[in-house]
């Protein structure tokens, strides 16, 4: 058995062992770490050892893998701090000799580490085995010292660094599967010799060295509450500051706020600061690709020491672009998912990310290809952004999670709907809604406005509503979903424009209230899911040609889009903003406009909000009106009919219900929007 660590001897100056123990991906054993600080934070040394699996009990194994470890704590040693999920509290007290006081500790859920206002620090919850230090003890004074830092387990994801760094070659691997042997690396000089129990394998020769690189202790500066040496282009409001030091604070966050409450802001801040600190090398940003202009020109803005690159164009050219020094790398998730089999210098090469950023996050919610790449990524942080977690099912959010949620051994979580996910989710989500945060944030109008259809587009509504039910009765057993899915959109796309007589109710309301409003000097957004000719944004563009409007679509390359953008912003001439909702509701800033316009209604009401927010956002200053329509009669009142019921059942999950009709509504409830019940009789 070890002797006790407090009968070792002479006494030094104190230090702190921070202990690491998991279990490998594989199931074959464990491996610890023990990296040994001074109070300050410069590392003394790190020490590792692996436990393989054999006939004992688990506590068995980790038992010989910590006890391995804590054999090379130095005499000077004053405190062993540990996470609580990794140090079970029976196998410490019962297996192992430990005279020094030990504390197991964990964050609070997020919630709770949040407080109220921006000075507040992380709290950390102890658990002491067997007594706590005295008040005025050593070890109690010292560990109030490191709880009061910004960042109190910063040395606990050191020795998780310095764990992987260790384990990279195959001799190190090898030796330590030997019962009760550890390498122990001094991390107090320059030289680089490694002393090892019984030899010394010739392949760990540099480990010294990348280690020292890996388990450096972070500056001075890291301990502050804010980096004061940072100017910033304007001074960001408490929430968001919270939302920062939540940021930097945890490896894992999903950040829900609000759209338009700044979470790129947030989030940028948070990468400058830590990169000022030397907390982190490099950062990949994953993001629609229409948001990669947005992301640089935020970090240009808020962070103009930091070089972002984003990764796009030829395949040559993105080779070299993801083995480009650029230490922030922004990438749209369909060229990672593309990209995904680049090895040398590639995002899932050998290259370990210190921060990984999911922008939309709800890009991941499905458990797809590119899904799959985000989460199989190397990586110490992960933070989700989104303002919408869950569309429409609690799946969506596990997929979410499992992102968030990662490993830091390198394995998979998985979340199935359930008690677990949620509990899990509440820890880890930070969600702030506009109303509590903004107080001077103008209202927002929403008005759903009931047309019922002119003349002919009624007498064409009809007929084909007649004509579409013969032909579902038609199919019989053969009925599919999509069938019935392709009836409701031709006659969704009829509610907007009679493709026959060029009638349309809804366009004869909104240029009325347009040519109001543009006289009036108010700047507005239309937006339509459909595209072309003659139901969507051209339609809407071409009708509204006397007000020079301008378009965005998918069609419009992203560089062009900005350019949109800005005349939209800039020259008065351009009053009316028309969109496809699937490109305009992303990440757009138009706080400009003060009117919106739904010429259909999207069935995913989240979908619709982000829209909203395109204008509804930080920064505005007038009130918003939207107008939202639906024509009575039609088949738009009857799914918005069954929407209102289905909501009830989201309620309890997240604020922003979000249904997809195509995916979430059974084949029987689309069937009774047309009175057909699953005879087809």
């Amino acid at each position: 058995m070890p002797v006790p660590l407090d009968e070792r001897g002479e006494a030094g100056p104190a230090v702190v062992a921070w202990l690491r123990c998991v279990e490998l991906n594989d199931g074959s054993g464990f491996r610890a770490a023990l990296l040994q600080t001074t109070g300050d934070g410069p590392p003394v040394s790190f020490c590792f050892a692996r436990s393989e699996r054999g006939t004992e009990s688990d506590a068995g194994f980790r038992a010989r893998c910590i006890r391995s470890v804590l054999r090379s704590a130095r005499p000077s040693l004053e405190l062993v701090i540990g996470f609580a999920e990794e140090l079970p509290p029976a196998l410490l007290l019962d297996d192992l000799q430990i005279g020094v006081p030990v504390c197991r500790v964990r964050r609070l859920e997020v919630a709770a580490a949040v407080g109220s206002s921006a000075s507040d620090r992380e709290r950390i919850h102890e658990d002491w085995l067997r007594e706590p230090p005295e008040p005025q003890s050593a070890a109690r004074v010292l560990f109030d010292q490191l709880m009061a830092k910004f960042d109190p387990l910063e040395p606990l994801r050191r020795a998780a660094s310095g764990l992987r760094e260790a384990f990279t070659g195959s001799e190190i691997d090898r030796l330590t599967g030997i019962p009760e042997v550890a390498v122990v690396v001094d991390l107090s000089y320059t030289g680089s010799d490694v002393a090892v129990h019984y030899q010394k394998p010739p392949s760990a020769r540099p480990l010294p060295e990348r280690l020292r690189r890996v388990l450096a202790a972070p500056p001075e500066s890291a301990s502050t509450s804010w980096p004061t040496q940072l100017e910033w282009v304007s001074e960001l409001l408490s929430f968001q500051r919270i939302g920062v030091r939540t940021l930097i604070t945890n490896e894992r966050l999903l950040l829900a706020d609000d759209m338009g409450l700044g979470k790129t802001v947030q989030a940028v801040a948070a990468l400058r600061i830590l990169r000022a600190n030397r907390a982190i090398r490099n950062c990949l940003i994953v993001a629609p690709a229409t948001l990669l202009n947005q992301w640089r020109g935020e970090i240009h803005k808020w962070a103009p020491e930091l070089q972002a690159i984003i990764v796009r164009g030829r395949f040559e050219e993105r080779v070299w672009q993801w083995a480009s020094e650029s230490p922030l790398k922004i990438v749209s998730y369909e060229t990672l998912r593309s990209d995904s089999d680049i090895r040398d210098g590639g995002p899932l090469g050998r290259c370990r990310w210190d921060v990984v950023i999911a922008d939309e996050a709800q890009r991941i919610k499905n458990r797809n290809r590119t899904s799959e790449v985000l989460k199989r990524l190397d990586r110490v942080r992960s933070w989700a952004l989104t303002g919408t977690p869950l569309e429409n099912d609690e799946d969506e959010l596990a997929s979410i999670m499992e992102f968030v949620d990662h490993d830091p051994s390198g394995g998979r979580r998985r979340y199935r709907p359930g008690l677990e996910l949620r509990a899990r989710h509440a820890m880890l989500q930070l969600r702030r809604k506009k109303l509590e945060v903004l107080d001077d944030l103008p209202p927002k109008l929403t008005t759903t406005l009931e047309l019922g259809l002119s003349h002919g587009q009624r007498r064409t509504y009809e007929r084909l509503e007649r004509e579409g039910i013969v032909h579902l009765k038609s199919l019989g057993s053969e009925i599919r979903v999509h069938h019935v899915l392709a009836l409701i959109t031709r006659l969704k796309q009829i509610c907007n424009v009679d493709p026959e007589t060029g009638e349309s109710s809804k366009l004869d309301d909104i240029e009325g209230r347009l040519t109001e409003l543009v006289a009036e000097r108010h700047k507005a957004l239309v937006f339509s899911q459909y595209v072309d000719e003659p139901f969507g944004v051209a339609a809407v563009a071409k009708r509204f040609e006397r007000f020079k409007p301008l378009v965005i679509t998918g069609a419009v390359p992203s560089d062009e889009r900005a350019e949109v953008i800005r005349r939209f912003r800039s020259e008065t001439d351009h009053r009316v903003l028309v969109l496809s909702l699937r490109v305009g509701g992303l990440g757009l800033n138009l706080q400009e406009a003060s009117y919106v316009f739904h010429l259909d209604r999207w069935w995913n009401p989240a979908t619709e909000a982000q829209a909203d927010d395109r204008t509804y956002r930080f920064g505005q200053s007038v009130k918003v009106n939207v107008f939202k329509y639906t024509c009575l009669g039609t088949i738009e009142a009857r799914i918005e009919e069954v929407l209102r019921r289905k909501r009830k059942l989201f309620d309890d999950v997240v604020d922003d219900v979000s249904l997809d009709v195509s995916s979430r509504f059974t084949q029987a409830e689309l069937l009774e929007l047309f009175s057909l019940g699953s005879g087809n009789e």
